[in-house]
Order: C-alpha cells, then sequence, then structure tokens
C-alpha cells in the first residue's frame, strides 16, 4: 500500500474504531445510504422517457402458464426477492433506475412450468436461466439444465407433477447444453441424479464445448471469479439498495455447479439429430454470445432456440467478469441468418430463449412479431458495431466511444424495452467493439507506458493538494456530479488508502451512480465498491472451476494454467531449465514441455521425445492430484503412477508456483 501521505488526526481517528463502526462494522449489519435528492430527480427524469405503455413483455411472460412454484423448492431464488411482492412495477424506488426496476419487476413475473407450444415447454425463473424442456416419443428432452444441481433437481421435480407422462413414466431421453456458460450446464448432475435419464441418451454440445469451457474458467479462471464479485454483487442483499434484478434473469440459483461431459459435440456447422423421434436442426452460431453455442431448429414443433443470441435486453459485447470480447458484427450476422432462413419464410411459429420469455407470431393480426422483434434485436448490436466504428474512423478513442454513441441512440431502440441496456450497455459495448479492432491503446503518448495506478495518482495529489482534491470532490458531490466527485476521491484513496474520510466519500459518491445506472453490472459494481471501501472486508471470490469442470478439463490446459502459476523470479532464481512429460496411458495421450528461461511451454504429441523427467499417470488419478485429494509421492507409492527420470525436477518447479486465492484488491484496503 502507499503511504507517501499520513492520515489525518480525524482519519487516525476514525481508523482506530474502523472495524467498530455502527453502520459498516461487517457485512451483517451493512445498510446503504437513501438516493440523495439529485439521484431521486434524475431517476423521476428518466422514468418520464420510457415507454411504459407498452406491456407486452409482461403478457408474453406469463402466457403459457401451467404451474407456478408456489411454496416448491424450484422457487427458491424467486423467495429470495419476495420484496417485489408487495410492489408493483409503476411503484418506483428512489434508489433504482426505473428502467433496470422494471426488468427486475419482469423476470420476478416468470416462476414456474410453461407451454411455448405443444411439445415445448420452460421452466422460468427457477434460476438466471431457463430450462427447456422437449417432448420426444417416449419422453422428454432437457435442454441448457441451469445453474447448480440443486436448482435443476427440483425444477425437473417440479416439471414431472405437471407434465404428462409418456406411456407411463417421465422419461428424460436426452440432454442439449446451447453453450458454455455454466448457467446451461451446471445443473446436469441434478439431472443424471434423478434416475430418469434413459440408458445411453447422449448429450449434446457445441463444437470445442469442452475446450472452450476449460479455457473461459481455468487460466483467467480466479481473476475472473474476483471480478465477477462486483459484476452480481455477490455481498449486496436483495433489496432496492442491493440487488435488484440481474439482467438475464432475477438472480442465480444457490448449490453445486457441475458437469455431465457431453457425448456429441455438433460437427461440422449444422447437423440434424434426431432424439427418440424428434428431429432437431443444430447450428454452430460461434464467436458471438459465445465461444462455442448452437441454435436449434425444430421442424415438428415450428420451433426456433436461439440460445442466448436474443433475449429481453441488450447482451454484453464485452461483460465486466472478465470472458473474451465477442464479436457484434457476427452476432448481427448470424440474426440476420436466422431471420431470413425460419423467422421470414415462415418456418417458425415461435422463438424462445435461454432466457426471458418466448416470443410468438400474432395469428390474429398476421403480423410477424418474430420478425420485428429479430431486427431490433440484430440492429441494437449493428448499430453499436457500425456506429462505434465510424466514430473511431473519425479519431474518437476507445476512452471516449462509450460517452459519444450514448448520444446518439435511435429513438427506436430507446422506444424499445428489448433493446435496453440492463445487461450490456451501449458505453461499454461500444468500448469492447473499438478494443476489438484497436486495442486499449488511444495512441496519446502519455498512454503508451503510463505510469501505475497508485503513482497516477499520487501525482494529481501531490500537485493539487489532498486538501484542495477533498474539497473539490465534496463540491461535485453536493451538486450531483458523481462521476466527477468519483474521479477526485479515487485519486485520495488510492494515495492514501486508509483515510476513512477519503474512502466513504468515495464509497457515496459509487453508491449514488449505483442507484442511478440502467446496467446490472454497472449498479451492482458500484454498490459493491461501495461496501468494500466502508467495511474494508473482501469476501471469497465466485468459482465456477468445480470438480466436475477440473476432471473435464484437457490436461494440455491444465499444464497452461501451471504455466501462468511459474513465478519467473523464483524460476530464474533457481535456475529451472528441463524438459519433462506427462502420459495418460489409458487414453494415449501424452504432453511434452519445456520449462527455460523463466517461462513453462507445452504441446500435446504423439510420440514422445527425449526428457529429463516422465509422469505416467491415468487421467483421473491426474484430476485428483489437481483437486488436492491426492499427491503424485502417493500416486507413485501406490503404484498409480510411475516417474522416470530426476523427480527433483518436479519439485524445484513446484517450489516457483504462485497460488492464487482470489482475494486481491480492486479498490485499495486501509493499511494493516
Amino acid at each position: 500500500m502507499n503511504t507517501r501521505f499520513a492520515p489525518s488526526t480525524l482519519a487516525l481517528a476514525l481508523m482506530v474504531s474502523f472495524s467498530a463502526s455502527a453502520d459498516y462494522a461487517s457485512l451483517e449489519t451493512y445498510k446503504g445510504k437513501p438516493a440523495t435528492e439529485q439521484t431521486k430527480q434524475a431517476n423521476a427524469e428518466l422514468a418520464k422517457q420510457l415507454p411504459w405503455q407498452d406491456t407486452s413483455a409482461f403478457e408474453r411472460t406469463q402466457r403459457g402458464l401451467i404451474a407456478e412454484f408456489g411454496s416448491h423448492q424450484a422457487g427458491e431464488l424467486k423467495q429470495r426477492f419476495d420484496y417485489m411482492d408487495t410492489m408493483n412495477v409503476d411503484e418506483l424506488p428512489d434508489t433504482v433506475n426505473p428502467s433496470i426496476w422494471r426488468q427486475g419487476m419482469l423476470n420476478y413475473t416468470a416462476g414456474g412450468l410453461y407451454e411455448v407450444t405443444d411439445g415445448v415447454y420452460q421452466i422460468r425463473g427457477a434460476d438466471l436461466s431457463n430450462m427447456t424442456i422437449y417432448r420426444t416419443d417416449n419422453g422428454y428432452v432437457i435442454h441448457d439444465p441451469l445453474l447448480s444441481r440443486e436448482a435443476a433437481a427440483a425444477s425437473w421435480e417440479f416439471a414431472k407433477l405437471h407434465l404428462p407422462k409418456i406411456k407411463g413414466e417421465h422419461k428424460i431421453t436426452g440432454m442439449i447444453y446451447s453453450h458454455m456458460h455454466a448457467d446451461h450446464f451446471g445443473g446436469s448432475r441434478g439431472i443424471l441424479e434423478s434416475g430418469d435419464m434413459v440408458k445411453d441418451a447422449q448429450i449434446y454440445a457445441p463444437k470445442d464445448f469442452i475446450k472452450e469451457l476449460a479455457d473461459e474458467n481455468v487460466i483467467a479462471g480466479t481473476a475472473m471469479g474476483r471480478r465477477a464479485n462486483y459484476q452480481y454483487g455477490t455481498t449486496l442483499d436483495n433489496n432496492p439498495q442491493g440487488i435488484v434484478d440481474n439482467a438475464l434473469g432475477l438472480g442465480t440459483s444457490r448449490g453445486e455447479v457441475t458437469l455431465v461431459a457431453p457425448t456429441q459435440e455438433i460437427q461440422p456447422r449444422e447437423k440434424e439429430i434426431t432424439i427418440d423421434g424428434l428431429t432437431f436442426h443444430a447450428i454452430n452460431m460461434p464467436g458471438a454470445e459465445a465461444p462455442a453455442e448452437i441454435v436449434l431448429y425444430v421442424p415438428e414443433y415450428r420451433s426456433l432456440n436461439t440460445a442466448e443470441l436474443t433475449y429481453d435486453g441488450m447482451h454484453n459485447i464485452y461483460t465486466f467478469r472478465g470472458a473474451k470480447v465477442r464479436d457484434a458484427l457476427v452476432w448481427t450476422k448470424y440474426l440476420t441468418e436466422l431471420k431470413l432462413r425460419f423467422v421470414d419464410s415462415g418456418l417458425v411459429d415461435n422463438i424462445h430463449a435461454a432466457h426471458s420469455a418466448p416470443v410468438w407470431n400474432d395469428t390474429d393480426t398476421k403480423v410477424n412479431e418474430i420478425s420485428e422483434y429479430m431486427a431490433l434485436q440484430r440492429d441494437n448490436y449493428g448499430f453499436i458495431h457500425n456506429q462505434s466504428m465510424r466514430l473511431a474512423n473519425h479519431g474518437v478513442t476507445v476512452h471516449d466511444v462509450g460517452r459519444e454513441i450514448e448520444k446518439i441512440v435511435p429513438q427506436t431502440q430507446k422506444d424499445t424495452w428489448h433493446t435496453n441496456g440492463y445487461h450490456g450497455s451501449y458505453s461499454h459495448n461500444a468500448r469492447a467493439v473499438v478494443n476489438l479492432y484497436l486495442g486499449y491503446h488511444d495512441m496519446n503518448p502519455v498512454n503508451t507506458n503510463p505510469l501505475q495506478t497508485t503513482e497516477k495518482s499520487c501525482v494529481y495529489v501531490e500537485a493539487a493538494g489532498a486538501d484542495t482534491l477533498y474539497k473539490a470532490g465534496k463540491v461535485h458531490f453536493t451538486n450531483g456530479q458523481y462521476q466527477e466527485a468519483s474521479q477526485l476521491f479515487n485519486d485520495l484513496v488510492q494515495c492514501d488508502p486508509s483515510n476513512i474520510d477519503y474512502r466513504f466519500a468515495l464509497a457515496d459518491s459509487f453508491e449514488q451512480q449505483g442507484y442511478q445506472s440502467e446496467t446490472m453490472a454497472w449498479r451492482n459494481s458500484y454498490l459493491q465498491g461501495a461496501v468494500e471501501l466502508r467495511t474494508g472486508e473482501i469476501q471469497p471470490s465466485v468459482k465456477i472451476a468445480s470438480a466436475d469442470v477440473i476432471a473435464n478439463t484437457p490436461t494440455g490446459m491444465f499444464l497452461d494454467f501451471v504455466a501462468v502459476k511459474l513465478n519467473a523470479e523464483k524460476a530464474e532464481l533457481a535456475n529451472l531449465d528441463f524438459r519433462f512429460a506427462v502420459s495418460h496411458p489409458e487414453l494415449e495421450e501424452h504432453y511434452y514441455g519445456e520449462v527455460s528461461n523463466a517461462n513453462m511451454a507445452n504441446i500435446q504429441v504423439e510420440q514422445l521425445p527425449q526428457t529429463d523427467v516422465a509422469l505416467s499417470v491415468s487421467k483421473n488419478d491426474f484430476t485428483q492430484v489437481v483437486l488436492g485429494k491426492t499427491t503424485l509421492n502417493a500416486l507413485v507409492k501406490e503404484g498409480k503412477a510411475t516417474l522416470k527420470g530426476d523427480a527433483s525436477l518436479i519439485q524445484s518447479l513446484a517450489g516457483t508456483l504462485d497460488e492464487f486465492d482470489g482475494m486481491f484488491e480492486i479498490l485499495p484496503m486501509p493499511n494493516k
């Protein structure tokens, strides 16, 4: 921590009682502050501009209801948000942007089993995502089994209470994962353990599902988990001063993320698969919402499952937790293709997706509502892509394009609920587009080799004086200029992280911006930042890399992760320089690697070259080592693994590896 500026006498006194503050002593007693008059006015002014007369999304959400959850365990998520039960969409809390409040109320409306069309059903409101259920000749196919084992098991049990038995049973004849984000496969073991899956039932996934799943959750998994604490506000309460919605759904279920590995990957780009008499036309559409993703056309039911390419809101081109930047242009091409091939050609009566309610055509008016919906969704991403790059070609930088694009959003998009920025935003999506093409550098030479964050802040504080910046920040706050206030308070906190006045002032400015934010990740990040500034507490990070995910991660990717953990300074001091091999004989897999020049590299090979040390172990036993359930030494003693060559090299390598606990600072914590 930087200690170049000593705290004031008042701040020192406050530091003594920091952990005993009546309001912010701990997360258990934490409460946010009310909205300021400026925040109340800003939210009230926005409310006047929103298209409240359009209630079609609420009608779609309630259409086809077969049974509500009630007190069933499948409704656990909705029960956590029960404070919404006594409120109406037109009761606008001062501490919530009215647009995201309406989205929260919309997502709260969902909660049960729904019929999309005869033969297609959805569980909605049990988790962040929807579980879609297709009727086959002898049972049902489960599509996207939610985030957790517990939610999936409860949802299937609830569905069985209300779906008709087929030949006297509720059998599961197959399972499909639309893509490799955890809320679309994490409950798979809950489905498998129901005992209802028929023998040899296949599990389908898009091409490169396992590879992309591991790639997104292993290499940067620790950092992504910590960042997800901010995106999802993991320490915030469910109330109008905390979490009111998670954009794609009301929130996430609680329980274990699991993965039953797919048995079939869809290759080549398109493939027809038949599951117990029901045909699905599966199309790989990678690189838009996910690196590996499929959509499904089901001709028997005249239905199109768009996976996560559509939902009632603007999606992320860049997600705060840190997934790879998506390609907005590819996204528009996929939606145009689906629109032309299946919607405009009259092959579907409904589209349903991994989030939000389906869209149906109006059979009375003959209006192709699906086509209009998809065009608006498509043009939303097209606008962001094309206008961001138009502005970039005029010289607008990656840092400024977000503010500029907000000035030119077309009225058709403003007047449409399902293109609003609940998950993504025009601002951060525009910056993602420019970054994809031009990178992070704005070409201003001052940013060629920028000062580190703390040092840069201290340059400003030293030049202007801490008291001057603090007083200026307070003026901005009083005037309702919370972004400007945050800018000044942040420099003070970065330079003097133990000063309670500075920390609480920055928290106050973040909080009001959170109350005004339409985008879920913005609101949660601002409010989560305020929590950590006020309490000085960091909670454990969200972890997606569960035992099932680790068990299905290719060994080469684990070796890549070991290379990330290698501490270059330690490796150089240890003078590490050797060649190694890891083999899984039962799979006939061989990995060759080199440790040299304070770096580690590996590839999978057919034949192993000569090495200094070689490990032979089954993939399952190797996974147990990774999970910390056993050690290499133990496996060697038990005869389950063999080490040839200089085994001390493995110990030397292990001594240079960092451990990641996911508890790093995002905002500086007080000096200890």
